[in-house]
């Protein structure tokens, strides 16, 4: 298996990183992305890989619509760049992350910037239940689409689901803890990120299988990892909520040609492959070598 580890820098920190790190790997027909997060365990992983091997192959199911609309992603940021950063991304649905002291200001300049937009939040599980109640009682009247994983267990989005009117997404619940069957009790939306379910067929199934409303996001992947993440959206029966596939306008440097939103829709096209001159991390190759055999193993 040919491999190509890649280091690419980020233009902001985003969840604490400044360069996404991974390997493309080559399969009969192109290549896919492998780039599950360090704190990821070999079953993770092997999913991981799954998702590569298919797009590797082109083994994705066939679409049913060639575009979809995408929200921008708003990284925890100054208050005055956020709104900035929004306007800027020609989208009308805008995720904005929270969880810091900045958060409400953030969300709020974003509001006031894009009167008529609908506005995310994403706290990745940070709140305490108490802490998830507030912060949402205090964000209401900024009019929020949804909150997307305030608190982390499902028994306390139970309990936030029963005490706030704001729409709860999960995210960590479903690629995480993988609670297909009951998600439904404690979230209003399921986020679903291609790699991290093993790929657009199974997370085709995932999508059916959980019958929530779904939004198609990126695990922060580069241009060539979130095609999958578009084909997935696109090949969906229903049609997603705006896709958090926007996260290549996070990237300094990419695997390919960038694939980024034009006036908040994204448009299928043909199967990326990585740039002749893509940023080399040789240095890494041992690393992904290793860690691609693991999860080979796993799976």
């Amino acid at each position: 298996m040919e491999i190509r580890p890649f280091r690419l820098p980020l233009k902001v920190p985003f969840r604490g990183l400044t360069q996404r790190r991974g390997a493309l790997v080559r399969g009969s027909h192109g290549w896919g992305e492998f780039a599950p997060f360090d704190d990821y365990g070999k079953r993770a992983d092997a999913r991981w890989l799954a998702c590569a091997r298919e797009q590797a192959e082109h083994k994705w199911p066939a679409p049913v619509r060639t575009e979809v609309a995408v929200n921008a992603i708003i990284p925890a940021v100054a208050p005055g760049r956020a709104a900035t950063m929004a306007v800027a991304s020609g989208c009308s649905t805008i995720k904005i992350k929270v969880g810091d002291e900045q958060g409400f200001d953030r969300v709020a300049a974003v509001r006031a910037a894009l009167p008529e937009a609908s506005l995310r939040v994403d706290g990745n599980g940070i709140w305490t239940l108490a802490e998830a109640v507030e912060q949402l009682s205090a964000l209401r009247p900024l009019d929020l689409e949804y909150a997307e994983q305030p608190v982390r267990c499902y028994e306390d989005m139970a309990r936030l689901r029963a005490a706030v009117d704001v729409p709860l997404a999960a995210d960590e619940l479903i690629r995480i803890d993988r609670r297909f069957d009951d998600i439904r009790h404690v979230a209003d939306i399921a986020v679903l990120k291609v790699p991290t379910l093993g790929g657009v067929a199974t997370t085709l199934q995932v999508a059916a299988r959980i019958g929530l409303p779904v939004v198609i996001s990126s695990a922060l992947d580069t241009s060539l990892g979130l095609a999958a993440g578009l084909a997935a959206a696109c090949a969906l029966p229903e049609a997603p909520l705006a896709c958090g596939l926007g996260t290549g306008a996070l990237f300094a440097a990419d695997s390919t040609e960038p694939l980024l939103p034009q006036r908040g829709r994204m448009t299928l096209g043909d199967y990326p492959q990585p740039l002749a001159a893509l940023p080399s991390a040789r240095s890494d190759l041992a690393y992904w070598q290793r860690r691609l055999a693991a999860a080979d193993d796993a799976g």
